[in-house]
C-alpha cells in the first residue's frame, strides 16, 4: 500500500507498538529547537485535558534537522505537573522518527497522515513546529469537532489584525472562498484538524509531488475539503506567534507558489466550483478574541514604487491578461502622484479574477503571470494598509468585509471571464 512506501522501518515498528489510535497529533519538524520542546510539552497537556479517555499519540516525524530537534523532542518531558490532577486513563504515546526526502513540511504532513491511516485514528491535528503561542486548549478546540463526527475539516481563525497577512485577506482568501462557494474565515498557515478518512483520502493527492510553502500546502488542503463538499468547521483559537526563522523563499517565489497552487486548484475543480450558485457560511465555534497589534506606522514607498514600474515595464504583457478597462485603471492608479496608489475595491477584483481567468486560458505560462501579478498586489497591499493604518480596529474590519462583498458580487464576472475564447 501507499502508506507502507512512505513509512520507514522503524516508523513502522514504532508504529505497530502504538497499536489503534483514537486522536492522533502531528509535529514535523525540520531544525525547530527553538519552539519544539516547549510546544511537545503543551499537546501533551492539550491530549491528557481533553482527551484523558482516549487513545492518544504524538507522531514527530523530522526532516533532518542538525539543531537537536529530534533529541529535544525524544528527551521532552511529559509535563507531570501540569498532569496532575488529571484523569487519564490512557498511556499517550510518543513516536519521533526521521524521514527521508526533501526537508519540506508537504513530506512530515504526507508521513503523519500515512501514520493516521495505518492506527485508523479517528481525529488528526497537524501542527506547526515554529509555534510559541499555542495553549493546550487548541487541541481540543481543533480536535473535538472531528471526534463528536460534526467536520471533517477544522481550520483555527487566529486573533490577527485587520491589517496583517495582506496576500490572504487581499487575494487568496477571498479568491478561494468565493470560488467555491463557502465564507473562509480562516487566517491559519500550518495547524488544522481532520478526521482520519481525510487524511487516508489525501494521501492520493498529487500535491505531495511538489515543495510546498506551508500556506500552499494549506490552501491544497482547504479547496480539497470545498471541492468534495466535505464538512468544515472554523474554529476562532489566539494569536498565530511563530520562532523567527532565516526566510526560505523570496516573496516572488512565495507569492507564486501560493497564488499559483491556488490558480491549479481552480483548474481541477472548476466543473465543481462553477456552477455554485449561492455563498454558504461555514460553521464557526467561539468568540473572536484579542487582536496582536498592527503597525503603529507604515511606509509605502517601496512597495508602491514596484507598483509604478510594474505596471510601466509590464504594459506589454498586462495587455495580454486584463482587459483594457482593467489595465486602463491600473495605469490611472500608477501615474496619480505620489504617495500609496488608490486601488479601488472593484478595480482590484477585476484584476485577480481577469488573471486567473488568463490563467486557465493558457494566455502565458503560470510562472510567468503569477509573477506579472506580484507589482500589481504589492500595490493593492500599499493601498489597503497606507489608507487604513490610522483607522480604527472597527472601520479596518469593516473595510475587509467590503472586499469579501466585491469579490462576491463581482463572481459572475469571473465565470464570464473563466469561459470566454478570447481576452477578456
Amino acid at each position: 500500500m501507499m502508506r507502507s512506501s512512505i513509512l520507514s522501518d522503524e516508523l513502522l515498528r514504532q508504529l505497530m507498538a502504538v497499536g489503534q489510535v483514537d486522536i492522533l497529533v502531528g509535529l514535523p519538524t525540520f531544525n525547530n529547537a527553538a519552539s519544539v520542546q516547549a510546544l511537545v510539552k503543551t499537546l501533551h497537556v492539550g491530549l491528557a485535558k481533553h482527551f484523558p479517555r482516549e487513545r492518544t499519540v504524538l507522531i514527530n516525524p523530522d526532516g533532518g534537522s542538525d539543531d537537536g530537534t529530534l533529541e529535544l523532542v525524544r528527551n521532552a518531558p511529559m509535563a507531570a505537573e501540569e498532569l496532575r490532577g488529571t484523569a487519564t486513563l490512557r498511556t499517550t504515546h510518543r513516536v519521533s522518527a526521521p524521514y527521508h526526502g526533501l526537508p519540506d513540511r508537504a513530506g512530515g504532513v504526507r508521513l503523519v497522515f500515512a501514520a493516521a491511516d495505518l492506527l485508523q485514528a479517528r481525529a488528526v491535528v497537524i501542527v506547526d513546529a515554529d509555534l510559541v503561542s499555542m495553549s493546550p486548549d487548541w487541541v481540543g478546540e481543533l480536535a473535538r469537532p472531528i471526534w463528536k463526527k460534526e467536520a471533517e475539516l477544522v481550520v483555527p481563525i487566529h486573533a490577527r489584525h485587520a491589517l496583517d497577512g495582506p496576500l490572504l485577506t487581499q487575494l487568496v482568501r477571498p479568491l478561494l472562498g468565493t470560488s467555491y462557494g463557502r465564507r473562509l474565515r480562516s487566517n491559519a498557515a500550518g495547524t488544522f484538524g481532520c478526521s482520519g478518512r481525510f487524511a487516508a483520502r489525501m494521501l492520493g493527492h498529487p500535491m505531495w509531488e511538489r515543495d510546498l510553502t506551508r500556506p500552499a500546502l494549506d490552501v491544497w488542503v482547504v479547496a480539497t475539503a470545498m471541492a468534495e463538499e466535505l464538512a468544515i468547521t472554523q474554529v476562532h483559537v489566539g494569536p498565530s506567534v511563530l520562532a523567527p526563522r532565516p526566510r526560505r523563499v523570496d516573496l516572488p517565489e512565495l507569492f507564486e507558489q501560493v497564488v499559483g497552487t491556488t490558480l491549479t486548484c481552480l483548474e481541477r475543480d472548476a466543473a465543481v466550483w462553477m456552477p455554485r450558485a449561492q455563498m454558504s457560511e461555514l460553521p464557526t465555534i467561539g468568540e473572536p478574541q484579542s487582536v496582536q497589534d498592527g503597525p503603529a506606522t507604515f511606509d509605502a514607498s517601496p512597495l508602491s514604487e514596484r507598483f509604478r514600474s510594474g505596471v510601466r515595464d509590464l504594459e506589454p504583457i498586462l495587455r495580454e491578461i486584463v482587459s483594457a478597462a482593467t489595465l486602463s485603471g491600473l495605469r490611472a492608479a500608477a501615474e496619480a502622484g505620489e504617495g500609496a496608489p488608490m486601488i479601488a475595491d472593484a478595480l482590484w477584483v477585476n484584476t485577480v479574477y481577469e488573471f486567473a481567468a488568463s490563467a486557465h486560458r493558457g494566455v502565458m505560462s503560470r510562472e510567468h503571470l503569477t509573477r506579472a501579478l506580484v507589482p500589481l498586489y504589492l500595490g493593492r497591499a500599499a493601498s489597503f494598509v497606507a489608507h487604513l493604518v490610522h483607522a480604527d480596529e472597527v472601520a479596518q474590519r469593516e473595510r475587509l468585509a467590503a472586499l469579501e462583498s466585491e469579490y462576491e458580487m463581482r463572481r459572475p464576472y469571473f465565470v464570464e471571464c473563466w469561459n470566454a475564447n478570447g481576452r477578456t
